[in-house]
């Protein structure tokens, strides 16, 4: 729910006495601004706040950098200090914060700072309640997808046209989670926001609800890549990319299946629907409680058999079934003698009491092994 500082600067820029120092304001978003006078008092900040100084307290450039680094520390947005009497920020001030990518403006003494904060606080409320009108607006999308009017309206007047490509991708990070929230999928959401700029984004029992709109799906699977690769706790499900807004449902839809299967079914942290090869049509069948029939219809002589007998036949079949069926190469995978596989093989034939080998029953089999990777909370 932030707004780029560069747009708030060129919103003031003619109007009143404000200088960029720094060479850009490096993509930051601000969400408030906040009066501070000495970095005592920067803990308190919350972060990417806009800092307004009076420069009462700048004796030197000691004390400036070190005011600058309380800030950067809680991540504030940038700095606008005042040039009281007179004072000019050192060019080594300058470079210091173009080096620590941190945005610093300078103010003639009587520039009026509280109109300033006002037109900015005016700016940053304006989008949070445009933010708010479209999460709401994504929220009946996905939830009521028949009722148009609940979502349409706001999502057009905000430039999310009816004939778009969506796609929504399901985020999460766990591991991070403490008594004051979770930190890491604050910064990660930060970062979608400045990476993804045509994009809805909010927060839902822990996990990230992305809307990106407009983005080829190549680019949306590069961004999230990155992101997984940089942080092996981070889960993603990519839904699939829809083409018209009353279809964004499907794509929440497929996002969520593909994000349940992330490091549990599929040992990956990052899964996109369109991959999910034979999970996809496992996970859209609508009635998945048939699925534990189905296997014990199967499989089910034999998994009794191994908690009976502590027998290891069950693992013995999945091996033979994932080595194409083949005795020689099941033999290696399982570090066992061809003749005593040949043994334990048969020995699973008298069980199951069908022929493995026929096509209809060999399609049950490795169908019945997909459902139990699915894993009991699946269903």
């Amino acid at each position: 729910m932030a707004v780029e500082l560069k747009d708030l600067y060129a919103y003031v820029q003619a109007e009143y006495d404000l200088k960029l120092l720094t060479t850009s304001c490096f993509g930051k978003k601000i969400g408030w601004v906040h009066m501070v006078e000495e970095k005592e008092f920067a803990p308190l900040l919350h972060g990417d706040e806009l800092v307004f100084n009076s420069g009462l307290n700048y004796k030197s450039e000691e004390w400036v950098k070190s005011f600058i680094d309380s800030l950067i520390s809680v991540h504030a947005g940038g700095l606008i200090i005042s040039s009281h009497k007179g004072r000019v920020v050192s060019e080594e001030t300058i470079e210091y914060c173009n080096r620590k990518h941190f945005p610093l403006f300078s103010s003639s003494w009587n520039t009026p700072y509280i109109d300033v904060m006002r037109k900015f606080s005016e700016i940053l409320l304006k989008n949070e309640q445009r933010e708010t009108n479209l999460i709401t607006a994504l929220k009946n999308a996905i939830y009521y997808p028949e009722e148009e009017r609940l979502y349409l309206k706001h999502f057009e007047h905000n430039g999310f046209f009816r004939d778009m490509s969506y796609t929504v991708i399901i985020l999460s990070c766990y591991t991070y989670d403490t008594e004051r929230g979770n930190i890491r999928l604050k910064q990660i959401e930060n970062t979608l926001r400045y990476v993804l700029r045509k994009s809805v984004i909010y927060e839902e029992k822990g996990r990230l609800i992305v809307l990106a709109a407009g983005y080829l799906i190549g680019r949306l699977q590069k961004e999230f890549k990155k992101l997984c690769r940089e942080d092996s706790n981070i889960y993603v499900g990519i839904g699939t990319t829809e083409k018209r807004i009353v279809d964004i449902h499907n794509s929440y839809e497929n996002a969520y299946t593909a994000y349940r299967l992330t490091k549990t079914t599929i040992p990956k942290n990052l899964l996109y629907y369109n991959e999910l090869g034979i999970y996809k049509l496992l996970a859209d069948v609508k009635e998945p409680s048939i699925y534990p029939a189905f296997v014990e219809e199967t499989l089910g002589a034999l998994i009794a058999y191994d908690e009976r007998k502590n027998t290891e036949y069950m693992k013995i079949l999945e091996t033979f079934f994932e080595n194409d069926c083949c005795i020689l190469k099941t033999s290696k995978a399982l570090y066992c003698h061809k003749n005593t596989l040949n043994y334990k093989m048969n020995a699973i034939k008298e069980i199951l009491d069908y022929d493995i080998m026929c096509n209809e029953n060999r399609v049950r089999i490795m169908m019945s092994f997909y459902i139990l990777k699915l894993g009991a909370d699946y269903f």
